[in-house]
């Protein structure tokens, strides 16, 4: 899409970008940085950290399987919308919703950096990325995923989940009824933005966490290469000032995170 002359930069565009380290996988740009916890070197060491190796032979294994599904409509309220892994006609497969192995380690890293125990998703899919997040839920004493999948393949996620961790949930449903699932003393330590991806889905999204975040906690958002849209989305987030150190990974992963 072309930016109009007046448009704000993309979102890289007013940070300062890191390429791979020796035998890393990521570029990173870095957009705020005042956190007293956190700084470059922390945010690149949680990034190459490597998984536990039962949890990535579990995911494995299910996408694997996940692979012989046939593939599923989405969900009405997609249309005309921003969907990442929307195919011809609506239809998408796990291979196209699910994260990568290399983001879905990301997902893992960050959840484990902060022994989050409080994570909650929009936008489960067939629940490759919601294995990541149980998987760092449950290595959290006490720890929990709350997912949100608004299509009916939420009953697919749900059985991906129950490999890793049989305590966290995927809902059919929409993500702005998470309040309605939690207790109101609950603080939630990672949040995952990644269905709709146009700017006023995502921040509606990000605008309905605020006040339940913990005083350490992160937000990431995915695809924002996808669309200026979702672009623009991350900039208002940004400009909102929560947060205090922000970066974009491989022009895909907003992260932000507070304190």
């Amino acid at each position: 899409m072309t930016q109009p002359a007046d448009a704000d930069p993309a979102p890289e565009e007013n940070g300062q970008t890191e390429g791979p380290t020796e035998g890393g996988r990521f570029t990173v740009t870095y957009l705020r940085e005042s956190s007293p916890h956190w700084n470059r070197a922390r945010f690149r060491k949680v990034l190459e950290a490597p998984i536990e190796p039962a949890d990535l032979a579990e995911i494995g294994r299910r996408r694997i399987a996940l692979r012989s599904y046939a593939p599923q409509p989405l969900h009405e309220s997609y249309a005309g919308r921003h969907h990442a892994g929307a195919g011809a006609e609506g239809q998408v497969t796990a291979d196209l919703l699910s994260v990568s192995p290399a983001y879905g380690a990301v997902l893992y890293n960050l959840a484990r950096s902060i022994d989050a125990k409080l994570l909650v998703e929009n936008g489960a899919g067939f629940g490759i990325s919601s294995m990541y997040l149980a998987a760092a839920a449950r290595r959290a004493e006490g720890g929990t995923l709350l997912s949100f999948e608004i299509s009916d393949y939420a009953r697919i996620a749900q059985a991906s989940v129950n490999l890793v961790d049989p305590g966290s949930r995927v809902v059919q449903g929409d993500f702005a009824c998470f309040p309605g699932h939690l207790a109101g003393t609950a603080a939630i330590d990672l949040a995952f933005i990644d269905a709709m991806h146009d700017r006023d889905s995502m921040l509606r999204a990000f605008k309905s966490l605020i006040g339940w975040m913990a005083p350490q906690s992160i937000i990431i958002v995915d695809d924002l290469y996808y669309s200026e849209s979702s672009r623009e989305g991350f900039r208002c987030m940004m400009r909102m000032e929560l947060h205090d150190f922000v970066c974009i990974v491989n022009k895909r992963f907003g992260v932000l995170i507070r304190g």
